[in-house]
């Protein structure tokens, strides 16, 4: 019970400090989709809509044209390591073109603050037919920080509208508190999994040592951090502290005008292509997985069976079969806290995890009887 107990105590820690692991920076306001309306016209088969307070961008996609595309700098002051954007965006009877990523899409531009005319392309949200986001915020981070952002909107699809009916933008940086605290909550963990180990199996301490760095790792590759492209909040909004406004008037239809006061030279209304297929971001697994979505189970099966094995050579059976099924179900777990959603392929994934488990346990039983293996190195039991 004290152990599950600790298990408990850590896993809302983690939470809890996650939710501030960032702040808004004090030299950059929030930016909203009203203030990027200043000085911008917009290409054929763009219009704002609705009320100057409550702006919303339409993008059209018809029959013949070229795809329609805006390129809307941001009013950010400097080159950015991590960028807050809340949004709400939909498709209104959107068909998509030839090609499934041929639909409506938001991305970011990170463009290199030494090469200006390179940039990134890292995508936020697609839709097609009636497709909604809802109210959606997500903290966006450069491959390369740090890096100027620009928001880019495109309907590539075969007809149908594309609306961005909300955005707003805010600079963020790290807390202190999270760069130092994440090292007590990574040994806390460790502590925590040598315990679980020792308490199920008598083992070594160099072992069990070496078993729970194993499954630490995974957790912090798999969990969170995880391999994500973006930084997702655990369920509600991140505690980011009060917004910072910018000292202007407010904007109305009358007074859009004035140049942004950084970031790349745009030109909204020139008529700009597509950026085509975005290839996928993320870690190595992540994109290994995007890649080959048939092999999915495989890797589930593998994702699983390569820790469950190596835990169960150093500590056994027991406490490996034990800490890989916390692992599988955290990952689950994780991923719906991060708005992923759950679903029957989740469960399949969950299946695939469990084979994986069962795998590995079995090819270490299989080793451990091998003749040609020494015993200082065999299995325990």
């Amino acid at each position: 019970m004290i152990l599950i107990g600790w298990f408990l105590l850590l896993t809302a820690a983690v939470c809890f400090f996650w939710q501030k692991r960032f702040e808004r920076a004090g030299d950059s306001p929030a930016c909203h989709l009203g203030e990027l309306l200043r000085d911008v016209q917009l290409p054929d088969g763009a219009a704002w809509e609705g009320s100057p307070l409550h702006p919303v961008l339409r993008l059209r996609a018809s029959p013949g044209q070229p795809a329609t595309v805006v390129r809307l700098a941001l009013p950010i002051s400097r080159p950015v390591d991590f960028l807050h954007i809340r949004f709400r965006a939909c498709a209104d009877n959107l068909v998509p073109g030839r090609e499934f990523w041929e639909d409506g899409r938001c991305l970011i531009e990170w463009h290199d603050p030494e090469a200006i005319s390179k940039w990134d392309n890292d995508p936020f949200f697609s839709g097609q037919y009636y497709k909604s986001s809802g109210s959606t915020e997500v903290v966006m981070k450069p491959e390369k920080p740090p890096a100027i952002p620009v928001l880019r909107i495109e309907n590539i699809g075969a007809s149908g509208d594309f609306r961005l009916e909300a955005f707003e933008a805010s600079v963020l940086k790290e807390r202190p508190l999270w760069k130092v605290i994440r090292w007590f909550l990574v040994a806390g963990w460790l502590v925590w999994a040598v315990a679980w180990i020792r308490a199920a199996q008598q083992v070594s301490l160099i072992r069990s040592l070496a078993a729970a760095a194993v499954w630490v790792l995974m957790a912090i590759y798999f969990i969170l951090p995880g391999p994500w492209s973006d930084v997702r909040s655990l369920g509600s909004s991140f505690e980011l502290g009060p917004e910072i406004l910018a000292p202007t008037p407010p904007i109305t239809r009358q007074n859009m005008t004035g140049p942004h006061p950084s970031g790349p030279a745009l030109n909204p209304s020139e008529t700009v292509p597509s950026v085509g297929k975005v290839p996928p971001r993320g870690d190595f697994a992540l994109r290994i997985k995007l890649y080959v979505q048939h092999a999915r189970p495989l890797l589930h099966v593998l994702l699983l069976l390569v820790p469950t094995f190596i835990m169960a050579w150093w500590v056994g059976a027991r406490p490996a079969t034990s800490l890989a099924i916390i692992l599988s179900l955290t990952i689950e777990a994780a991923q719906l806290a991060f708005g992923f959603g759950f679903d029957w392929i989740d469960v399949f994934d969950l299946a695939s995890d469990g084979l994986g488990i069962l795998l590995g346990l079995w090819l270490c039983q299989r080793l451990k009887k091998c003749d040609w293996v020494p015993r200082r190195f065999a299995a325990y039991a």
